[in-house]
């Protein structure tokens, strides 16, 4: 560093100061301070580098256990239930995996016992037949009475046969997601009068009279073929289901928005701890008297489906012994989803 030397009073420079520092130990000072902030910085980096190897493994191992969950319930469902709360997402995410695997169980469940009552419905008359059949084939010289009355069994068999699985085709074409309906604008009053129509020789043969009331003229958007398909299996049922000389009641009434069709019946009715059941597939009340009058336990499953498919509902209401009553609801105009 350097300064003028003046003489105070004149202009001119007598001189110059000099004043020096030695730096260095300014300059060892620096290299001492760029070799260990070196290692300091490294050592950071060091530890920065083991904290987010340590925090990456905390944050994935939940996932881990999520897809080896996943990967078992692809394998075969499993009965573990996922517990993994490390997280709030990942507590969410384990609950809706559980959620989806205990759907998945209940619906494997229900195929897993769909196709064992189906394969046993179907099996039935099969091995009736064939029990009909050998007693005709080891007997020699049979009356011909005999031989037509184990003919006519036969053929009551495999009529049971053809229902069983006319109904099954029936319930799978309902079950298609997606299913089309062929829409129509059409008179309900004349629909019930026709199905009626065609029910009234079996209601003859059980001297069961079958009254229908409308309260208005109703035109509804409806799939004719499957709602006609659902009222039929309803009106059949109270028939089939009623006391010899008794009565079946088929109501019509609309109101601004839905149309309803009201079947009571005076027949055995349905106990009280059935009737959340009876819409399930192959259910029967009573198993005996259901195989004996010809019931398949498909009826009632189909009429839901087709009711359902018009954005419906339907209830059922029954007293043991007084007999039962199903309400139908249908929107008047129907609106795809």
């Amino acid at each position: 560093m350097t300064a003028p030397i003046t003489i105070p009073g004149e202009d001119q420079i007598r001189g110059v100061m000099l004043a020096s520092v030695s730096t260095d130990s300014i300059e060892d000072s620096l290299d001492v301070l760029y070799t260990q902030g070196s290692v300091i910085i490294g050592l950071v980096m060091i530890f920065l580098t083991i904290v987010a190897v340590f925090a990456a493994d905390r944050v994935v191992r939940p996932l881990h256990q999520i897809a080896a969950t996943i990967e078992n319930v692809s394998a075969g469902y499993s009965d573990d239930v996922l517990h993994v709360d490390t997280f709030t997402e990942t507590k969410s995410i384990s609950e809706a995996i559980n959620k989806m695997m205990g759907r998945l169980k209940l619906l494997d469940d229900s195929r897993e016992e769909f196709v064992s009552n189906v394969s046993h419905e179907l099996k039935t008359p099969m091995t009736s037949m064939k029990v009909l059949a050998d007693s005709l084939l080891e007997q020699e010289n049979l009356p011909v009475e005999m031989y037509q009355e184990f003919m006519g069994d036969i053929a009551k068999e495999i009529d049971r046969e053809n229902k069983i699985i006319t109904d099954l085709l029936s319930l799978v074409k309902m079950d298609k997601k997606g299913q089309t309906l062929n829409i129509e604008s059409i008179n309900i009053n004349e629909l019930l009068e026709q199905i009626l129509k065609r029910l009234k020789p079996i209601a003859e043969k059980k001297n069961v009279e079958i009254v229908m009331e409308s309260f208005r003229p109703v035109t509804a958007e409806i799939d004719e073929t499957k709602l006609s398909l659902a009222i039929s299996n309803l009106v059949e049922n109270a028939v089939k289901y009623n006391h010899d000389n008794g009565w079946v009641h088929v109501s019509l009434n609309a109101d601004h928005k839905f149309f309803y069709v009201k079947v009571e019946d005076s027949g055995i009715g349905i106990p009280k701890e059935d009737q959340a059941h009876v819409f399930e597939r192959f259910f029967r009340v009573d198993k005996s008297h259901s195989r004996e009058i010809g019931g398949t336990g498909l009826g009632l499953a189909i009429a839901r489906n087709a009711v359902i498919a018009h954005r419906g509902a339907i209830k059922v209401y029954s007293e043991e012994g007084e007999g039962t009553t199903f309400t139908v609801r249908i929107p008047l105009i129907y609106t795809a989803s």
